[in-house]
């Protein structure tokens, strides 16, 4: 049963002082170290072979959830510093809109886990935009017309031969690594093309990096917001209330009217109205409006 409650979660500074050792060999941690000492904490990298656990470029198949991916992150951490007190880690995930299946989206997700107190305080960032693109090249095509479909070279490029893993070239920044690689890789091609893709890596993708720096700012203010019951922090967003009104027909729709606050160590949940402070759907948005 909900408990609604009025009160808000008091923001404060729960972890100041406090090291968070942070599971990545890929440059995160310059990417988030900024925003967690802004709240009086460090961000130290711990150098885990993420990789073991799934490459973008397909050598290592991810396995399991991305929850599980990010706690076997977490634990590598932990078995590395066992006198560290909080872990994260982070992971990207590129598919098809949860919601409109045909646009790409880049969501970036981050754990931090407590081992003294025992809470997961999990964040994403869903990012719409994503430079994640795959081409197949001949040695009559130019390219550089890829090059500049990705706004290389902010966002470097992989090379292998098409249908084969091996050999790969990652991490190229330059037009003259780009056709040194795809020399190599035609001459080890089996049907004489080469496929061209974004690196997805955190240090070869501008687009990525700023959206792990969203999903870090999502985390800051879940580590700030406290249990207005336990006074925990990460006290966030775990669900919407459907019943939005349309502004058209007055009917009850599926969107969410409201959002529910819950706490990851007592399970004090509390309703709020939406942060956007929308209260009517329009016309277009109804599914009674537009069955």
């Amino acid at each position: 049963m909900v408990k609604r409650d009025t009160r808000l979660g008091k923001v404060s500074n729960f972890y100041e002082g406090q090291t968070v050792f942070f599971a990545t060999k890929h440059g995160k941690e310059e990417i988030l170290a900024p925003l967690f000492r802004g709240v009086g904490l460090a961000c130290k990298a711990i150098p885990v072979d993420t990789d073991e656990f799934g490459t973008f470029s397909g050598e290592v198949e991810r396995r399991g959830s991305v929850r599980e991916i990010l706690r076997n992150k977490i634990q590598a951490a932990a078995r590395l510093h066992p006198s560290g007190r909080l872990f994260l880690a982070s992971e990207g995930s590129f598919g098809p809109h949860p919601l409109i299946g045909f646009l790409p989206t880049d969501l970036e997700s981050l754990l931090l886990w407590d081992c003294e107190s025992r809470i997961e305080i999990y964040a994403e960032y869903l990012c719409r935009r994503p430079i994640h693109r795959e081409v197949r090249l001949t040695a009559r095509d130019d390219f550089r017309d890829f090059l500049r479909s990705i706004d290389f070279p902010s966002h470097a490029v992989i090379v292998h031969p098409h249908g084969k893993i091996q050999p790969i070239f990652k991490g190229l920044r330059t037009e003259l690594e780009v056709a040194q690689a795809m020399l190599e890789c035609f001459l080890q091609s089996e049907d004489g093309t080469v496929t061209l893709l974004t690196d997805l890596r955190a240090d070869q993708n501008e687009t990525r990096r700023k959206a792990i720096a969203e999903a870090g700012r999502a985390m800051i203010e879940k580590l700030q917001s406290i249990c207005p019951e336990c006074s925990t922090p990460g006290f966030g967003i775990v669900s919407g209330v459907p019943g939005m009104v349309c502004e058209a027909c007055g009917e009850a729709t599926s969107i969410p009217r409201a959002v529910l606050y819950e706490c990851v160590r007592c399970g004090f949940v509390h309703e709020r109205p939406r942060p956007d402070g929308k209260q009517v759907v329009h016309a277009e948005e109804c599914e009674h409006c537009n069955p």
